[in-house]
């Protein structure tokens, strides 16, 4: 059961066989899995949003028919109040989902990046930026992706990806570092203050 004021995340992982009892995916996520052709990834984009659907029908009778917003942001046209996001890189996912209000997640596979540096100081909003630039160099790599998944899923919350990156994101959040797995970082915002996080097992 999912109740106001609570940010329910779920991590999950994209390799392995797919539990039965997980909806099947849509003709259209079918359509689009189809379109890759790197190994497994076929496999894992559908495993993810087969997990999506299965989070979903947890916490709604709805039919799970999704519509977007004009800049993509997925949802529920039968459960407007039910707010979701979800996130993949390689074999994880996370998947968020909150009652009136707008959630985003971003998970990261923690690897290197040469150009981290123009990235943060191009996409963080000025204050990440400048703490990013302090940060001592033998642990930049980990500081960049918390603060890359931390800014990301507020952009996601925000439904503007990054389209909106480079600026301060005013008002109420809640963020929280999610403990995905070894060699990943992750993140859960929610465009309110005060809201409680709470990680389950899918």
């Amino acid at each position: 059961m999912l109740n106001p004021g609570e940010v329910r995340v779920w991590p999950v992982r994209l390799d392995g066989p797919t539990p039965v009892e997980w909806p099947a995916p849509s003709a259209d996520e079918e359509l689009r899995a189809a379109a890759f052709h790197a190994e497994g990834a076929r496999e894992r984009y559908l495993r993810a949003h087969r997990a999506l659907r299965a989070v979903l029908a947890r916490v709604t009778d709805a039919p799970l028919h999704f519509a977007a917003t004009e800049k993509g942001k997925p949802w529920l046209p039968a459960a407007p109040d039910l707010k979701f996001s979800l996130s993949r890189s390689d074999e994880m996912a996370l998947i968020a989902v909150a009652l009136d209000v707008e959630v985003g997640v971003d998970v990261e596979r923690v690897r290197p990046i040469p150009e981290w540096e123009a990235i943060a100081e191009r996409f963080f909003p000025p204050s990440e930026a400048a703490a990013f630039a302090a940060t001592p160099a033998a642990g930049r790599e980990r500081d960049f992706f918390r603060r890359w998944t931390r800014v990301e899923a507020m952009l996601k919350a925000r439904g503007v990806g990054l389209h909106g990156a480079g600026a301060e994101l005013g008002g109420d959040w809640t963020t929280l570092e999610i403990n995905a797995c070894e060699g990943y970082a992750a993140a859960v915002a929610a465009a309110a203050g005060g809201m409680t996080v709470i990680v389950e097992a899918l």
